[in-house]
């Protein structure tokens, strides 16, 4: 082969087309719907419409990620065994997208004249249908997408970051007009409007992406091979990093998701106004659409572990000015500072996943992009369970009653705790974990391995 013509392998492998990039963040977007509506709302639907306990919720929350410590690495393992013609991780975005959209709408629909035992039941059936199963076949097979689509680092992180702006735009649809859907439809017809949205963006992810390493020239069947599970998975086990991306986005999701429960409570409770729940919430969220527009540049300059510890520090500091007083403006200041944060540690940390994946066959020869990337899966559900699941605890432990009038005194405390300092304890994690995330000082021989392992003509 030429050297031009060698170039111009090596460019339309790295070059990810702008389309695809929107596709798939589109996806992402579809994705981070569900993630909102089950972090910031389920909660609350659960123990102030259904009438559970706030105890019983987390303990369900909690339970449910026991099931994804086997949903994950099997979804993984299936990913990798995948070899189709659209690829190994793409097909699965054509599977999942329906079975989101009725697994949401079955989760809202608990029905409201059975007995508290059995609404508890078909609560904990449902959420795990939806999670466990639907949310991990899309999840695992998109978050392993990253790591297909090109081995150029800047190329993933630029996909990453435009993956979270949509994300906050799917956010902000969720936050800003759900409660005002639900009062105006109910939550059964809140939930099918969301999950048609989420398919729909899904199906277009699928639609409009392609998976670019290691596939053919010649044709449009993948050249992969598949990994055996008895192969990847102690390759797996050897990396590192493995285990410090799972920690990450445990982390993350706990810190996003605890306080994003208490949002409601927060809003309903300690300022007497649920209608400024979307306000907050923007506070929460543009900026971390804006951060995101910097991030591939500031990755490139300084590092994603840079970044990541940077942010970390941010977030300790915008916890605190939401913990320390109830003034609305200093409130919205916090969430401001965390919400730059919060981009950063989404943004990188997705990007850092791939790079994960590189570094596993760098070291052991072994590339195992569905076991590897089901880390930021189970770590995601295993943050949104253990988040809101602590958060519900100590609200029980203050002794809130969902269908009271009003409130206790140590109940108001609870959710002000939830609200804030279980945020500031979670970030004081994420600086010690992000600490240890030394990944880039591998970068510049993991990058040239990769090219030549998987760009030669």
């Amino acid at each position: 082969m030429s050297q031009t013509s060698d170039n111009e392998t090596r460019n339309s492998v790295q070059a990810v087309p702008l389309s695809e990039k929107v596709s798939y963040a589109i996806a992402s977007g579809g994705g981070n719907i569900v993630t909102q509506v089950l972090g910031t709302f389920l909660t609350g639907y659960l123990t102030d419409s259904v009438g559970l306990a706030a105890a019983a919720v987390g303990t369900m929350m909690l339970v449910a990620r026991v099931v994804d410590a086997v949903s994950d690495i099997t979804m993984g393992a299936i990913v990798d065994k995948t070899n189709t013609r659209w690829g190994k991780a793409r097909p699965w975005l054509l599977v999942s997208a329906p079975l989101i959209c009725v697994a949401l709408i079955l989760t809202f629909s608990v029905p409201t004249g059975w007995e508290a035992s059995a609404k508890l039941v078909y609560a904990y059936i449902s959420y795990i249908f939806l999670n466990c199963i639907c949310y991990t076949a899309f999840m695992v097979p998109h978050t392993a997408m990253l790591s297909r689509v090109s081995v150029d680092g800047n190329e993933r992180q630029t996909m990453a970051s435009m993956n979270q702006i949509v994300n906050q735009i799917g956010g902000l649809a969720v936050t800003t007009f759900m409660a005002a859907l639900v009062a105006l439809v109910g939550w059964q017809m809140t939930a099918v409007i969301y999950g048609v949205v989420t398919a729909i963006c899904i199906l277009i992810g699928f639609f409009g992406t392609r998976e670019h390493v290691d596939v053919s020239t010649e044709s449009d069947k993948p050249k992969a091979e598949t990994v055996p599970v008895k192969v990847a998975l102690p390759a797996m086990l050897k990396n590192k990093y493995f285990y410090l991306e799972t920690a990450l986005f445990i982390l993350i999701l706990a810190q996003t998701a605890g306080a994003g429960s208490m949002t409601y409570y927060y809003c309903n409770v300690v300022l007497g106004n649920l209608g400024i729940l979307a306000f907050i919430s923007a506070c929460g969220i543009v900026p971390t659409m804006i951060i995101n527009l910097f991030i591939p540049s500031l990755a490139k300059r300084y590092g994603r572990r840079k970044c990541l510890l940077a942010a970390s520090v941010c977030s300790i500091i915008g916890f605190l000015m939401v913990s320390v007083t109830t003034s609305l403006a200093v409130v919205c200041i916090g969430f401001v500072i965390k919400a730059f944060a919060g981009g950063v540690f989404f943004g990188c940390g997705f990007a850092m996943a791939s790079d994960v994946v590189d570094y596993g066959e760098w070291k052991t020869g072994i590339r195992s992009e569905g076991l590897i990337n089901s880390c930021v899966s189970f770590g995601q559900k295993v943050g949104l369970g253990l988040g809101p699941a602590i958060a519900t605890w100590i609200l029980a432990a203050g002794g809130y009653d969902g269908l009271a009038e009003t409130q206790s005194a140590s109940a108001i405390f609870s959710i002000k705790f939830a609200f804030g300092w279980l945020g500031v304890i979670i970030a004081v994690l994420l600086l010690i974990v992000v600490f240890f995330m030394d990944i880039d000082k591998y970068k510049d021989q993991v990058d040239e391995a990769m090219r030549q392992k998987h760009l030669a003509g």
